[in-house]
C-alpha cells in the first residue's frame, strides 16, 4: 500500500500569500527540492495549485535553483482537489 504525506504550504484556509513571505533561504529551497524530487505525485487544492503553477513557465530572472526546483515540480503528475 502507497503512503500518503501531507504537508508542503497548506494552511487552515488552504491558501498561502507567498507574496508577504519573501524568497526561501538557500537551505529551505534545497529542503524542498530534495522532497519534491522523492515524491510519486502532487495533490493541490485549487488555489495552491493556481499558485504552484509559476512553475510552469520559465522566467528570465530565474537562477539555477530555480529551474532546478522547475524541473522537479514539472515531473511530478499532478491531481487538483477543491
Amino acid at each position: 500500500m502507497a503512503r500518503l504525506v501531507y504537508g508542503l504550504m497548506q494552511s487552515l484556509d488552504g491558501y498561502v500569500d507567498h507574496t508577504t513571505l519573501g524568497p526561501p533561504t538557500p537551505a529551505v529551497a534545497r529542503h524542498f527540492l530534495e522532497l519534491v524530487r522523492g515524491l510519486t505525485g502532487l495533490i493541490y487544492g485549487r488555489r495552491m495549485y493556481e499558485i504552484m503553477r509559476y512553475w510552469d513557465d520559465a522566467l528570465p530572472d530565474w537562477d539555477a535553483e530555480d529551474h532546478d526546483f522547475a524541473s522537479a515540480w514539472q515531473s511530478q503528475p499532478k491531481w487538483v482537489m477543491s
